[in-house]
């Protein structure tokens, strides 16, 4: 399996409540992202940095060659 990793950064005001926070964090999260770590900016301010992963199956040469053993005798992959 191989990934591929996208990354980028919230930054939120502590005096707006947590609530501001989970509802931003909810609606990346519904878009794939995910919290990997926070930190505290600027006395008042949290930057959350975020990663969403884009994984590839790719399959075994084995994998590979029974495949196309299949396709040239007409049969199924199962």
């Amino acid at each position: 399996m191989k990934a591929t990793w996208e990354n980028k950064y919230v930054v939120f005001d502590v005096n707006d409540g947590p609530k501001t926070m989970i509802d931003a964090l909810n609606l990346e999260g519904a878009e794939g992202w995910e919290v990997a770590s926070i930190v505290s900016v600027a006395g008042n301010k949290l930057c959350a940095f975020l990663k969403r992963g884009d994984y590839i199956v790719e399959p075994s040469p084995e994998q590979e060659k029974r495949d196309e053993v299949l396709k040239l005798w007409g049969g199924k992959n199962e």
